[in-house]
């Protein structure tokens, strides 16, 4: 009896080690498989590409490409440093719609009269034939340019345009070589009695296109006009002679810059007007020469 109650306690304990033995195992299994993780709905970060111009704050990071080295800012548009602007001189047009019907009448008249007349002229005779032409005419015209130098009290002009007459009417056979500026280099001035009343300070006045003479205004028209009788040419007997010596002058003239006015028609749009401004610039950077 007594070893049947020993019997039964020991099995109660054997079958109570067994069942702790595999309670624990089963935890164990338990806990080595990851845990069931119940999704979140967190709000999606803003993703920015970090391509160094942002700092970690998100704000645009001053690496001196928008200031200056001295921290101001470099605006394209607002440049403090005073504009280099040309002065505009005034033109005066009043007549304008007959200026620019005389414009188109010497066109006309360029294209038709003058300019053919010259390649014909061209054709007839040899280059020293036009070059000994265009020194007479320089040389005959001499008075013009020495009264307006003697009249702007230019005294060296003056004294260099009487040398060049006495040397080239002698030894340059009437003028038609040019010794006095081959060998002695004294050139013509080119003045005229316009530029001698520019430099007294009389303004342009309105401008006007004459038909044969081309542009002018009515201070040059004046001074044009006084050049007119101060010339020998014009008191050549009978004025029938005058005037073929003059239409001479002129078509000789014309060769010497065929081709200037057809490349100038085609670079401006406008030439009318293109040739009213280089009129007056050209005739005001004369008068301003000293």
């Amino acid at each position: 009896m007594h070893k049947s109650n020993k019997s039964i306690v020991v099995a109660k304990v054997t079958i109570s080690l067994l069942i702790l033995v595999m309670n624990g195992s089963v935890n164990s299994k338990e806990s080595t498989e990851p845990a069931s993780i119940s999704p979140i709905n967190a709000p999606e970060s803003e993703f920015i590409e970090d391509d160094g111009l942002f700092d970690d704050d998100g704000q645009l990071e001053d690496d001196g490409l928008f200031t200056d080295d001295d921290g101001d800012d470099d605006d394209l548009f607002s440049d403090d440093s005073p504009l280099d602007v040309t002065e505009q001189i005034e033109i005066s047009d009043p007549f304008y719609y007959f200026n620019k019907a005389m414009f188109h009448v010497n066109d006309k008249l360029y294209f038709w009269v003058l300019r053919p007349t010259a390649l014909g002229y061209k054709a007839v005779t040899p280059q020293f034939f036009r070059v000994g032409v265009a020194n007479f005419f320089r040389n005959i015209t001499m008075p013009v340019r020495f009264t307006s130098s003697l009249l702007q009290g230019d005294l060296e002009s003056t004294g260099t345009e009487l040398g060049r007459f006495t040397i080239n009417s002698t030894i340059g056979i009437l003028g038609i070589m040019d010794p006095a500026a081959h060998y002695l280099d004294w050139q013509p001035n080119n003045q005229d009695m316009g530029l001698t009343l520019g430099k007294y300070g009389i303004g342009n006045g309105p401008y006007i296109v004459w038909p044969v003479f081309g542009p002018s205004t009515l201070r040059d028209t004046v001074g044009r006009s006084a050049d007119y009788f101060i010339s020998p040419l014009t008191y050549l007997q009978p004025d029938r002679l005058s005037i073929t010596v003059q239409a001479v002058e002129k078509v000789n003239e014309t060769y010497f810059s065929l081709g200037d006015y057809e490349a100038f028609k085609q670079a401006y749009i406008d030439p009318y007007e293109r040739m009213k401004e280089f009129y007056i610039e050209y005739r005001a950077d004369r008068i301003a020469e000293e």
